[in-house]
């Protein structure tokens, strides 16, 4: 569960990264990356609207690498402590 998680956080922060230093997005690593992170992101890719598209991607993505983080987090410590 923690690595999914963390695989998760890192697509989304690799995302975030591309887009910030204006990645080529003809490259298919590029590509990967921001399919993975648009379908990832779902409900939270336009929660917040800044006006720049780089600022757009940050907080809206970085919110959901945080809420992915956190529901990870709680999920783990769920499991553990479940664990007999």
């Amino acid at each position: 569960m923690s690595l999914i998680t963390t695989l998760v956080v890192a697509v989304l922060a690799i995302h975030i990264v591309f887009v910030a230093f204006e990645a080529n997005t003809g490259n298919p690593i590029v590509d990967w990356f921001g399919d993975a992170a648009r379908t990832l992101a779902w409900e939270f890719v336009d929660v917040f609207r800044p006006g720049d598209p780089k600022m757009d991607v940050a907080v809206n993505y970085g919110l959901a690498a945080l809420v992915y983080l956190v529901a990870g987090r709680i999920a783990v410590a769920l499991v553990r402590r479940a664990a007999p």
